[in-house]
């Protein structure tokens, strides 16, 4: 009976570790512990800073300007 128990205590802790790499603490379970990891960072929003979202949309920019003078002669 305790071999048992402690298999299925090991696939549970198994499905709970993948569960959490594959959706992040936000995504899993339902999002049952996203208001816990938000108060973690600062409450700051996700995503890319503004220079740094500012120089990609300047290099795709610049990218698609050499694209067109290589294509339009």
């Amino acid at each position: 009976m305790q071999k048992i128990f402690g298999v299925l205590l090991i696939l549970v802790f198994v499905w709970l570790g993948i569960e959490i790499f594959t959706k992040g603490m936000d995504g899993a379970f339902g999002g049952i512990f996203a208001s816990h990891s938000q108060s973690r960072d600062g409450g700051q929003p996700k995503g890319l800073p503004d220079s740094v979202r500012d120089r990609v949309k300047s290099a795709v920019r610049t990218n698609e300007e050499r694209t067109l003078q290589h294509v339009d002669p």
